[in-house]
């Protein structure tokens, strides 16, 4: 797609549609709802993936022609109805076609986003394996924490320039400063005593130290689930600490009842006003943190009443 909408890229390029679910954050795929809307059948394991046409597949070169005169690299993101590195024996072909195709566009950076980190090597070209592209970023999803632990390791062994981490939509506190899996509670201080928190363990450096950038949002569309606000800020923070750049894509479909500099949203059908600032919460979370629906556009991209829209080093050094 020319001129995308989504926030943290240019243009969307699908090689083809369909994908299979995988965890959590794929329970309401806005993707899989838009093709059962066309009546396409191309999702879930007995689905046939949909190779795009001749012509879309020129669109790339014409945008890398329009970044070369521009002298200015355009960010594409591959691909928003489907998962570049599924493995479908239906897309084996097409991703030998898109491997050209990026081979050939020097001045477009492609936004690769997988779900499935651990084909990534094993997909690739061979050369990729020593010399990965400079113009190929690789990202995995992260919607919780067991995402986090299963798949970023995955993304850590693979060279590429840019490592990049899609927290949408966040579905839980995710920490990206010590693998869960060996911590449960959190590394303590290294030691020889018996009571060494990490029992003997060698300590690994913390999962965000391979991160290049760190996209977050919540969910939208009509199942939306809401964010925790503490779930965003928790990344954010991160981020600031490891110095990595942060990207806050969207509240989804809900924002805090106080957001933005504590100012109490209307909501005309609650019969809401400012002045008296109370509101009907349309979802609660167990700490009290009270959310109301609003739909995606009103909620917006505010953070704290503030915007963020970090992108990688490579980026700003390539403008």
């Amino acid at each position: 797609m020319d001129n995308s909408k989504i926030e943290w890229t240019d243009h969307t390029f699908n090689p083809w549609w369909g994908c299979m679910k995988v965890s959590e954050g794929c329970k309401h795929c806005y993707a899989e709802a838009l093709d059962n809307r066309w009546k396409g059948s191309h999702w879930g394991p007995n689905g046939n993936r949909k190779p795009m046409s001749a012509e879309y597949w020129r669109k790339p070169l014409k945008w890398n022609d329009a970044a070369a005169k521009a002298g200015k690299p355009a960010k594409v993101f591959c691909a928003s109805m489907a998962d570049v590195f599924e493995g479908h024996p239906d897309t084996l072909l097409h991703l030998v076609r898109l491997f050209t195709i990026i081979h050939s566009t020097s001045n477009l950076i492609w936004q690769l986003l997988t779900k499935r980190p651990e084909n990534i090597m094993r997909l690739v070209p061979e050369p990729w394996k020593t010399s990965w592209p400079s113009n190929v970023w690789i990202g995995t999803s992260v919607e919780n924490q067991a995402a986090a632990d299963e798949r970023i390791i995955h993304l850590l062994s693979v060279p590429a320039p840019v490592r990049f981490l899609s927290c949408e939509p966040i579905l839980g506190r995710v920490d990206l400063w010590y693998p869960k899996s060996i911590w449960p509670e959190g590394p303590k201080t290294c030691c020889s005593g018996k009571d060494c928190g990490c029992m003997g363990l060698p300590v690994d450096p913390p999962l965000i130290s391979g991160i290049d950038w760190v996209i977050a949002g919540g969910e939208s569309g009509h199942h939306a689930r809401p964010m925790h606000p503490d779930w965003v800020r928790s990344l954010r923070d991160q981020c600031a600490a490891a110095d990595v750049p942060f990207f806050f894509k969207q509240w989804g479909q809900y924002i805090p009842t106080y957001h933005a500099g504590e100012r109490c949203y209307e909501k005309s059908r609650y019969g809401n006003s400012i002045g008296e600032c109370w509101v009907k919460w349309d979802h609660r979370f167990d700490d009290g943190t009270g959310m109301i629906k609003v739909g995606k556009k009103a909620a917006g991209r505010l953070l704290d009443g503030k915007e963020y829209s970090q992108f990688p080093q490579t980026l700003n050094a390539r403008l």
